[in-house]
């Protein structure tokens, strides 16, 4: 385009070029007119090559550069590998690293791409994330996953993708809701941090920021209205777990309140459906009920892994030389139940009726909602991650991702 521009600015320009060059008035004409060409050449290249450049940042600071460059071009998004028609499916040549589900659909991130995969095996949807440390968010049908120490995230569902993105400072953390709206916690140059919370059709609602509290995760109400921020901070020289509420209906920015728990390290945040917010801290789980009164349900040991549903938060807790493991469930109002198991815990799930899957060395062990034992499951040595998908158990190897019944010896 630069080269066909100043081609064009040439040919305007030759027309002038003085036809008798023993005529010295009309030499000296030609030599003023080769001079202004020679000017506006320069500056329309200057112009055209800053534009090209500065459109060149703008797109790249603000869209995912390929997949407008397809959008553009009419061809398909770029697929992953992974293809799949039915259980078990093959992972041959891919690093598998997480597995979840939501809303009809198993959800497998390996070191490259993720994918989309419906209950008989199916592939629905996948992609190539070109993330370096890509974290997933699930809620309302859609994934969002972004880019932690990055700047890219996406949207996606098992349809497709909706939309991609670039935030202009490095992403800390995000959420997404049951509603489909969406916030983005980034670092700040003048703040600690800061909180775009964007609509559905991915218009910005609001920005929040922090001025010295750091942002650790942030959970949406189950309407979508209310931001939980979970954040760390220090006061008379001591760390603060600190929980934000914003009213995101509106663009206000103005917080509902602030609720504070002294010497903690916040780890996570969630909100239940009943509107009560749980805090998992390092020692305890802070419960916010629906008027903000807040309590402390203490759990003994370390927390090794945890997992939030809409009414419970279950936690596996291990002692300092991860021998001795205590399985704990928190419901919306505080209440605690402990069970004691055998070994530890690799992955936790739990299916549509309550009941949870811990995954151990070479078994499942099921228990109901009141952590009463009810089976133990055999499985390979291998699998390392485990999801339920309408009531039915999937298994995550380095190899192969199966339900469970697949992997029973055939009689």
């Amino acid at each position: 385009m630069v080269l066909l521009t100043l081609r064009f600015l040439q040919k305007v320009f030759s027309k002038h070029d003085p036809k008798d060059r023993y005529d010295l008035a009309a030499y000296r004409r030609g030599l003023k007119l080769k001079k202004i060409q020679r000017l506006v050449l320069t500056v329309a290249s200057v112009v055209i090559i800053l534009a090209v450049l500065l459109l060149g940042i703008y797109l790249y600071r603000n869209y995912d550069v390929s997949n407008l460059a397809q959008s553009l071009t009419g061809t398909q998004a770029e697929t992953g590998m992974v293809q799949s028609s039915g259980f078990p499916i093959s992972l041959n040549g891919e690093v598998p690293q997480e597995l979840t589900s939501s809303s009809g659909s198993l959800i497998l991130r390996t070191s490259d791409e993720i994918i989309f995969f419906d209950a008989s095996g199916s592939t629905q949807h996948s992609f190539t994330h070109r993330y370096t440390n890509p974290v997933m968010k699930t809620g309302s049908g859609r994934l969002l996953t972004y880019d932690r120490g990055g700047y890219g995230y996406r949207i996606d569902s098992s349809s497709g993708l909706h939309y991609t993105g670039r935030t202009e400072s490095t992403l800390i953390t995000g959420a997404i809701s049951g509603r489909g709206s969406y916030a983005l916690a980034v670092a700040e140059t003048r703040y600690a941090c800061s909180v775009i919370v964007n609509s559905r059709s991915n218009e910005e609602i609001l920005r929040w920021y922090s001025v010295s509290d750091q942002i650790v995760d942030m959970s949406f109400s189950e309407n979508g209205s209310t931001l939980a921020i979970a954040c760390v901070g220090f006061e008379n020289n001591s760390m603060v777990a600190k929980v934000y509420i914003l009213d995101v209906s509106t663009s206000t920015t103005q917080e509902k309140a602030v609720i504070t728990f002294e010497g903690a390290m916040p780890v996570a945040v969630d909100y239940k459906s009943d509107g009560s917010i749980h805090l998992l801290c390092d020692s305890f789980v802070g419960v916010i009920d629906s008027s903000l009164n807040k309590t402390e349900v203490g759990f003994s040991n370390t927390v090794y892994r945890y997992i939030f549903t809409p009414t419970r938060t279950i936690l596996l807790n291990a002692d300092a030389s991860a021998v001795s493991f205590t399985l704990t469930s928190i419901n919306r109002s505080g209440n605690k139940e402990d069970v004691q198991v055998k070994g530890g815990g690799n992955a936790i799930c739990l299916d549509d009726s309550g009941n949870i899957y811990l995954l151990e060395k070479s078994s499942i062990l099921t228990f109901d909602s009141d952590l009463e034992l009810k089976k133990e499951l055999a499985s390979d040595t291998s699998v390392f991650s485990i999801a339920t998908l309408n009531n039915k158990l999937y298994l995550l190897s380095d190899s192969q991702l199966a339900r469970w019944e697949d992997t029973l010896p055939k009689s």
